[in-house]
């Protein structure tokens, strides 16, 4: 070991800036290393920096066809740490998943004779904390303690063995007998979440109620987590830690590019796995919970059909205005393709009317049944369509199905294509009870039931809100960030909390400003659109000043610097990388299926703004069928 460097030695760079340079400067391969994290890191080594960065910034995708125990109960404890170093604004960088093989020398008792080895494994967490050290963490699912917690016993004392090797490697000779009392101050603990303390008598460990929340797992680790010896973990050393565990795995965890990363998955994953569904079937009703990809295949087919046939109309028929803009923007290369509204429709066949505002449910039943027994007498051809595709099925009324099917110039001689897509687990419109889709055309529809859309951790959120009998599952492995709960309002009265509520997003949106995410790709969703305006005041009015637009105005003329706050329902069919739900519905058993909606209008990040009560009657609420 005498002519091993010392941790800062130098290296010539691998590059000259040009061929003049005849003795390129030298350049510490630790200088080189801390650069790399720095670029996706920024912050990680500035004391004053109070953050967690954990590395890889999602959890490795988990596949959806085999037994995933181990990686779930993983995935358990990535999130746990996650929330909790976030929460409590730990300065460390949490490692999941490093592998490590270390030449160790063990010499034979009695002799001088060295054998050489090599120490191999893998490391399930490493924690390189700026105070309390190195922490190292192997995770077991199994419910019992015996077997399973001996050998995470076994994989921790392999962390530290190949911990104290990689020291030796890198200190000076002199410094070798003071390696064995610094490894003393470097634990490691067996977690086993599915596994109670009861069963697990004495042993020390992190069980399952101690890993049951991020604030259980807090104290836990102000009970455990204490740097024997010297409190303080020196700079040095928690540099070099992290050149150690975090630099060979380093992946940005800037927002901006783990978010658009995972988008370009999805958007891949869409068209990959829904791609078969563009078959040749004219004529057919299609269902699925949002997420499953029905708007995309509505305007893959669309699009499709107008290329092929310029000349015979196409309608696309929904029920929200913003989703209407949106789907005419992306049309409007097409001549040959019409997108309405349910309502203008109705509007424009009856004459007379600009607006259903002041009608009752029943009068706008009646409207509808006046328009299907007028159209049949309207010579004007801008109602007749070879094709006809609508989206929302489950929020149209009265005798919608009839109208579209008077729309539609059905032809034995030709294929004309009838698609009705809709989702019958939810009905946002305050319509009253649902009798818009019949028994019928659920029977009789095909089903999208897996999600495509969303990430695990977005679906896994908002499957609860979803009916156990639509069968819904996740369609890949992508995980995803996790969901950020920030359950810190307490305001009395509605204003007070709708104050609080927009002071925590505007913090939310200046992070993720400062994480470079674009300002467009960040939707603000309130429970109606007197809530949404307040919140676009007060955001333009305060400190820092956060630019808005609603949903209209972000399709109409975006501003690219202005996040969009609307209603859940006007966003209805729409989405964003980063969805903010403030104040959700949880607590309003009349609107719960805003909840599931408005979950599930994110791609990538949710971030929920509640207080604990309702974050609470979240986790107790069971669907009822």
């Amino acid at each position: 070991m005498d002519d091993q460097p010392p941790p800062e030695f130098r290296i010539h760079q691998t590059a000259q800036e040009n061929l003049s340079h005849d003795n390129p400067p030298q350049r510490s391969f630790d200088e080189e290393m801390k650069e790399d994290v720095t670029k996706d890191c920024p912050g990680w080594n500035n004391p004053d920096v109070k953050k967690t960065y954990v590395i890889p910034p999602t959890f490795p995708d988990i596949p959806v066809n085999r037994d995933n125990k181990g990686e779930r109960t993983e995935k358990y404890f990535y999130d746990i740490l996650t929330e909790f170093g976030e929460k409590t604004k730990q300065p460390m960088i949490v490692v999941h998943s490093c592998e490590f093989k270390e030449l160790v020398q063990c010499f034979e008792k009695g002799t001088n004779f060295a054998k050489s080895y090599w120490l191999k494994g893998e490391h399930d967490f490493v924690i390189i904390h700026r105070t309390c050290g190195v922490i190292f963490f192997q995770v077991k699912a199994a419910l019992k303690t015996a077997g399973a917690y001996t050998k995470a016993v076994q994989q921790i004392n392999k962390d530290q063995d190949s911990l104290t090797a990689t020291m030796k490697r890198l200190s000076l000779k002199e410094d070798q007998g003071k390696i064995e009392e610094e490894m003393t101050k470097y634990p490691g603990f067996a977690v086993m979440p599915n596994c109670s303390r009861q069963l697990a008598g004495n042993r020390t460990g992190c069980f399952k109620e101690d890993c049951k929340t991020a604030d259980a797992f807090d104290k836990w680790w102000k009970a455990n987590i204490v740097r024997r010896g010297n409190p303080e973990f020196s700079q040095k050393m928690y540099e070099l830690m992290v050149i150690r565990f975090a630099a060979p795995l380093m992946t940005s965890c800037l927002q901006s590019v783990v978010l658009d990363n995972t988008y370009k998955r999805l958007i891949k994953l869409t068209k990959d796995q829904l791609s078969i569904m563009m078959g040749d079937c004219p004529q057919q009703y299609i269902k699925g919970p949002a997420g499953s990809g029905k708007t995309w295949l509505l305007m893959e087919k669309a699009k499709q059909l107008a290329r092929i046939k310029p000349n015979e109309g196409i309608l696309i028929m929904c029920f929200n205005r913003p989703l209407s803009m949106y789907l005419a923007k992306e049309f409007h290369q097409f001549p040959n393709v019409s997108v309405k509204t349910f309502v203008s429709l109705l509007l424009g066949i009856k004459g007379g009317m600009t607006s259903l505002n002041g009608l009752s449910e029943d009068e706008k039943k009646k409207l509808v049944f006046d328009c299907v027994k007028k159209l049949p007498q309207v010579t004007n051809s801008k109602y007749k369509y070879e094709h006809v595709f609508v989206d929302e099925g489950q929020d149209m009324f009265g005798i919608w199905i009839d109208l579209v099917d008077l729309l539609h110039m059905d032809s034995d001689d030709d294929r004309r294509y009838k698609w009705v897509f809709f989702d019958n687990n939810q009905n946002v419109q305050i319509m009253g009870p649902k009798t818009n889709i019949t028994r019928k055309m659920v029977n009789s529809a095909k089903e999208m039931n897996r999600i495509v859309r969303n990430t695990l951790n977005i679906f896994e959120c908002s499957k609860k809100y979803l009916s156990p009998t639509l069968g819904a599952e996740i369609g890949h492995g992508v995980t995803g960030r996790q969901v950020k709960w920030v359950d810190s309002m307490s305001g009395c009265t509605l204003s007070q909390c709708l104050q609080q509520g927009t002071e925590i997003v505007r913090k939310e949106v200046s992070d993720l400003q400062r994480d470079r995410v674009t300002m467009s790709n960040i939707v603000v969703l309130t429970c109606d659109t007197k809530v949404s305006e307040k919140v676009c005041q007060d955001l333009s009015e305060g400190s820092p000043c956060i630019q808005t637009q609603d949903a209209e105005e972000a399709i109409e003329s975006p501003n690219h610097a202005a996040i969009t706050v609307d209603s859940i329902r006007r966003f209805k069919g729409l989405e964003r990388q980063v969805v903010i739900l403030l104040d959700p519905p949880f607590n309003d058993q009349l609107n719960m299926e805003l909840n599931y909606v408005g979950m599930s209008r994110c791609f990538c990040l949710l971030i929920i703004v509640t207080s604990k009560e309702k974050r609470k009657v979240y986790e107790e609420f069971t669907f009822e069928c």
